[in-house]
């Protein structure tokens, strides 16, 4: 077997759970230089281990040798700030007739949201230091020793998938129960995709990392059990409903509406609801000449969709498409256009407009997949393809909700008891259950990975 295939089918001995303990907020920061080390606070930084959109990343060391992920954001400077809100005072809120959130929000937000996260597909933050007086705020997270989820391979012409159809079953398992406890809490990731999905140090469970542009709405009184397919065109209808008396404790004046109307993400995982525009735009006319005639249209609606967690859904589609093919569903190559922003709305135009095609094969063992509309409802790949197709509906009132893939047949093969596995993981089982059923169920999913 090749070494970066033993390399992903590694796996180590499952540590016992840490019981939950709700992150520290501190407002005091204090730096301790030597030519030896540099600590914050109680933390000793070793290493840089990353870099997002949104800060650097840090392992870190605290006094107890226990390791962990700091974050570091800069924060905007008040007079930086001060300028920039005199040139967008003309830019009001749509909603509120409010300027729109200070970019220095960005950081709060993710903490309001991880303060209270507690399952076993969520990064966990234990500290977020965010002093008045410092120029930067810091975020501690567990630290995910098993890397990024690699999904693709280069092959010099092409790009090819990495994991088996049981590997990607495994991964799409995770996420679906990630998914489904922060939309059962309110929230709504936005930015889901494999760079934000990240391997636990035994490499038996993923996790999705980065809340930066994540948004929250207070969780209301569902009229079904969770553990019931729900509608997506109720839930879109936007029918105004009690706010769950459980629901967690989130300043909820930090997410406004509109900011859901914000085109923020990645673009290829951007849903239609996000990027749609109006038909006779730039967007439009720039994105014609690379359209693909074979392709089936859709007709780009005449307002905008309504825009809910559905969103995670279609970016949770793309996901599972990658993994599945080794690409992404809409993507433009680099030297198709010269500049990035023609490339940008291109992709935006094939998300709004254009069918996605299925390759001939799937998964690293290459099942044969019967096309874009199998006609073999016996295959197991057709399967797959009505679930992809399912959660790449254009309007997000006729996708498929995070319940509804949960239950869905293809995701429940290899459960023993099924049933059980559902009632057990819905977000309104107790955390202990859950937290038990998890641990006890990785050996059996350990099963569905092949060995080195």
């Amino acid at each position: 077997m090749m070494d970066w295939q033993s390399e992903i089918l590694q796996v180590y001995p499952e540590p016992e759970p840490a019981p939950f303990q709700p992150a520290r907020i501190t407002t005091r920061l204090v730096h301790t230089r030597t030519d030896d080390y540099h600590m914050i606070n109680q933390y000793t930084k070793i290493q840089k281990i990353g870099k997002g959109k949104h800060g650097s990343v840090y392992l870190c060391r605290d006094e107890s040798g226990n390791e962990s992920a700091m974050k570091r954001i800069l924060k905007v400077n008040p007079q930086e700030k001060k300028m920039k809100s005199l040139k967008r005072i003309q830019q009001r809120d749509t909603e509120s007739g409010r300027a729109s959130k200070d970019q220095d929000n960005t950081f709060r937000k993710e903490i309001e949201i991880l303060k209270n996260c507690n399952h076993p597909n969520i990064v966990r933050l234990l500290e977020a230091i965010d002093d008045p007086t410092a120029k930067k705020a810091y975020l501690f997270q567990e630290n995910l020793a098993g890397g990024q989820l690699l999904w693709q391979i280069d092959y010099g012409n092409e790009y090819r998938p990495i994991l088996t159809l049981a590997q990607t079953r495994r991964i799409m398992k995770d996420l679906i129960l990630g998914i489904e406890y922060l939309h059962h809490e309110g929230i709504i990731h936005r930015d889901i995709k494999p760079y934000n999905i990240i391997y636990t140090a035994d490499r038996r469970t993923v996790k999705l990392i980065d809340f930066g542009i994540a948004h929250y709405m207070a969780p209301t009184i569902s009229s079904q059990s969770s553990n019931e397919p729900s509608s997506s065109s109720s839930r879109s209808k936007g029918k105004e409903r009690a706010v769950r008396p459980e629901a967690p404790s989130i300043d909820s004046s930090l997410f406004q509406p509109s900011d859901l109307l914000k085109r923020l993400g990645t673009p290829s995982f951007l849903a239609p609801e996000i990027v749609w525009f109006q038909d006779d735009g730039p967007a439009n006319q720039s994105a014609k000449p690379l359209l693909e005639p074979h392709r089936r249209l859709f007709t780009m609606p005449r307002t905008r969709p309504p825009i809910t967690n559905a969103i995670d859904i279609w970016s949770l589609g793309v996901v599972f498409y990658g993994l599945l093919f080794g690409h992404l569903p809409f993507e433009v190559t680099a030297d198709a256009f010269q500049n990035a922003y023609n490339s940008e709305y291109t992709v935006y135009n094939m998300i709004c407009t254009m069918d996605w095609e299925a390759e001939n094969f799937m998964g690293a063992d290459d099942m044969l997949t019967g096309g874009r509309h199998p006609e073999d409802s016996k295959r197991e790949s057709t399967q797959i393809i009505h679930l992809l197709d399912r959660m790449l509906q254009k309007n997000p009132e006729n996708r498929i909700s995070i319940t509804e893939i949960k239950a869905n047949p293809w995701i429940l093969k290899d459960i023993p008891n099924a049933s059980e596995w559902l009632q057990l993981t819905s977000p309104t089982a107790e955390t202990r259950t859950s937290s038990s059923w998890m641990k006890n169920a990785s050996s059996r999913f350990l099963k569905l990975m092949p060995g080195p």
